[in-house]
Formats: structure tokens, C-alpha cells, sequence
């Protein structure tokens, strides 16, 4: 086996991380924060009447849309490979599923619906990336 899907057992049965999965699920962590973070900046922008910031925003969601798809994939190949928790891959799903949410209540609803689910995209996809640099590795 290459190094960068070789995996080894752990004492409770698990397989230690593939690198190549780890790092896919890791990047796609990192761009879901950094898309979240350009979401924010785009929102304010909108709220405050800044030209060219509805467009900018709809890239956004749709950037976000791409990682964190890319990231359920990661997380769901990282669980398989690993025989570890499904709760990363739950909650990847969770984050992609309630981002297609928020684009669609971003057009037909207020904000009243849109700004919780922001809340729930944000806390989901900063655990995510937090637990792809400490979890993951230990505990995949």
C-alpha cells in the first residue's frame, strides 16, 4: 500500500487515518470555513447596501455548496476507511443539506429564517474543521 491510503489498526479496532482521505477531508474543512467567513463579510456587504454584494454572496453559496459536498465525500470515505464514528459524516451531511436551505430561504423567506440557519452552517462547519485537525486522527 502507498503511504497515502495505507491505514493501521488502532487498540480498539479502528484503522489509524489514510493521509490522502485525512488531507482531502482536511482541505475541504479549511475551504468550508473560509467560504463561511467570505458569506459573512458578502451578508454584511448586502445588508448594508454595498453594490455587487448579492452576487458575490450567490458565489459564495454556491462555493459552498462544491467544499462541503467535497466534504461529506471526504468524511464518508475517511469513516469507511477508519470503521470509525459516523458523526463527522452526519454532520458533513447536515452542513451541506441545511446550506441548500439557506439558499433557498436567502430567495423566498426573511431573514428571521435565514440568519439561524447561518448559525447552524457556522457551528457545523467550524466542529468539522476543528475535529479534521484533532479528532480525525485519533479517533476517525
Amino acid at each position: 500500500m502507498s503511504s497515502s491510503t495505507a491505514s493501521t489498526r488502532t487498540a480498539g479496532g479502528r484503522s489509524a487515518a489514510p493521509t490522502g482521505l485525512l488531507r482531502l477531508f482536511q482541505g475541504a474543512a479549511v475551504l468550508s470555513v473560509l467560504v463561511v467567513v467570505l458569506q459573512f463579510v458578502s451578508a454584511g456587504q448586502l445588508l448594508s447596501g454595498t453594490s455587487g454584494a448579492e452576487e458575490v454572496h450567490a458565489a459564495g453559496a454556491i462555493a459552498l455548496h462544491v467544499v462541503q459536498g467535497l466534504a461529506v465525500v471526504a468524511a464518508f470515505l475517511l469513516q469507511r476507511a477508519t470503521r470509525g464514528r459516523v458523526l463527522p459524516t452526519a454532520l458533513a451531511l447536515l452542513a451541506f443539506v441545511v446550506g441548500f436551505v439557506q439558499a433557498w430561504t436567502g430567495d423566498h423567506t426573511g431573514l428571521a429564517v435565514h440568519v439561524p440557519g447561518a448559525v447552524i452552517t457556522t457551528v457545523v462547519t467550524v466542529w468539522l474543521a476543528a475535529w479534521a485537525f484533532g479528532g480525525a486522527r485519533r479517533t476517525a
